[in-house]
């Protein structure tokens, strides 16, 4: 039987949060998904998530992992905030094991394809969702099969990059076994995560995530999902909350509705969380939604000026979002959370302070916190890359040094940027003072903004099922 050794490396400190322990924090359905179809399909796989560990400590323990567990094959999720170790593993595996098969995926790999091939000792990229290629491309490198009609995959040949027809993505998401809960769950552990659905209809201008999802909405059924939550809680009895950890639960107000219906039905007993959209929204949905034991709700504001919610495409009015939060007045078992963010093309002091008086307004409407403030960073595959790259503030190869995911600092310096994000968290303050601010420890958030607000959007990106 052929051996996995599946990992994701350490994240750039920035990103790691040093106040929430690993059982507090989500955690890789993405790893999950990919473990529990390789295992189907009859390998010994082991999965070590390394995200939030010493990137020292990790390296030695891959290397230990590498020479005992003595793997055929090194499968890579990557990510742009941890790229850097991840190419010093790269190097170990092949040293340590000159035969091994090293093949990355996520949504760094699917757009720097080329570039990682060019620049490292691996052997195949995985593009775009990775259950279906990653189980077919295993299966003819074990029989010495030629890989080049595999649909989703890039590799070297004769020296050049190739990349071969487009993979199609999981249509029926129902086909797909549960993710394997119990990499993360501990019996210390409270809260779950599942994954309901997957894409993304609209494309803001700093997210990466269409690179995989295509901005193709697709939805597991309801029963399928009452299983996995029912799976969930007879297995571990210590498991009392989960988080839905679609990257738009309530895109489709019906399905939202016919979950919670369901979840009443069979009397299941559980505190629910996820984030939403701000709109389609409606009261019936919001009171079904408490019905069903939702505690939680976020949604990704961003930004409260008018002309920047254009700009970056969200494709919400500030109108959209008082209906809303008027929508939510009756409801009051549920807390609302906004996340916030600053830096976009055209911010200046003008549009925090109209963010700050627009939560002023929402506020009066319906009570709610706000996650932190974070200062807008750029990936590759964005409007703002892109917006950089003109300016040529940054190039492809910045992906290849050992820096940190960048600001976005056309316009605005770093130091003007913290500026202005103290600006509009004193505004924040002041409608309601610290309680205002939702986060555990908002106090570190004030000792340490910059790994704070990182944090925050990294919590968004580990949601997805996907390797990014």
């Amino acid at each position: 039987m052929k051996r996995i050794l599946l990992i994701s490396a350490p994240l750039e400190e920035s990103f790691k949060l040093k106040n929430i322990s690993d059982d507090e924090n989500s955690y890789s359905l993405g790893l999950g998904y990919l473990h529990s179809v390789i295992e189907k399909s009859g390998y010994a796989i082991k999965t070590k998530n390394y995200n939030t560990s010493d990137e020292v400590a990790s390296l030695n323990d891959i290397r230990e992992e590498i020479s005992g567990f003595n793997p055929d094959y090194l499968l890579m999720q990557l990510f742009s905030m941890n790229r850097v170790t991840s190419y010093k593993v790269f190097k170990i595996a092949k040293e340590l094991k000159n035969d091994i098969k090293v093949i990355i995926g996520g949504v760094h790999a699917t757009i720097m394809y080329e570039q990682l091939l060019n620049n490292f000792d691996i052997d195949y990229a995985v593009l775009g969702e990775g259950e279906k290629t990653i189980v077919e491309l295993l299966r003819a490198l074990d029989k010495a099969e030629d890989t080049s009609k595999i649909r989703g995959i890039s590799y070297r040949r004769n020296g050049q990059v190739v990349k071969t027809e487009e993979r199609e993505l999981v249509e029926n998401l129902d086909e797909l076994p549960f993710p394997k809960h119990e990499l993360f769950i501990t019996s210390k552990r409270k809260m779950a995560c599942i994954l309901t659905s997957r894409g993304c209809p609209f494309k803001c201008s700093f997210c990466c995530l269409h690179t995989i999802s295509k901005r193709i909405y697709r939805k597991r059924s309801v029963d399928n999902i009452i299983k996995e939550i029912e799976y969930i809680l007879s297995a571990f009895k210590n498991i009392n909350s989960i988080q839905i950890a679609d990257d738009t639960f309530t895109l489709d107000v019906e399905r939202a509705m016919e979950f919670c219906k369901e979840i009443v039905k069979r009397n299941i007993k559980v505190k629910l969380s996820c984030s939403a959209r701000i709109k389609p929204s409606s009261k019936e949905m919001f009171k079904l939604m408490e019905e069903a034991g939702f505690v939680s709700i976020g949604f990704g504001l961003e930004t409260g000026s008018e002309k920047l919610l254009a700009s970056i495409h969200k494709n919400i009015t500030r109108e959209d979002v008082k209906e809303t939060f008027r929508n939510l007045t009756k409801v009051k078992k549920i807390s609302i959370t906004l996340y916030m963010m600053l830096g976009f093309p055209g911010e200046s002091d003008k549009t925090v302070e109209e963010s700050v008086n627009f939560l002023k307004e929402l506020y009066k409407i319906r009570k709610f916190g706000v996650y932190g403030v974070a200062i807008l960073w750029v990936y590759p595959n964005t409007e703002v890359f892109d917006l950089m790259k003109e300016k040529r503030l940054i190039g492809d190869d910045y992906w290849l040094s050992d820096k940190e995911v960048p600001y976005f600092t056309v316009e605005h310096s770093y130091q003007d940027l913290l500026r202005l994000k103290a600006k509009m968290t004193s505004g924040f303050f002041a409608i309601r003072g610290r309680a205002f601010f939702v986060y555990k420890g908002f106090v570190y958030l004030l000792k340490s903004p910059v790994q704070t607000v990182k944090k925050v959007f990294s919590l968004t990106n580990f949601r997805s099922s996907r390797w990014n």
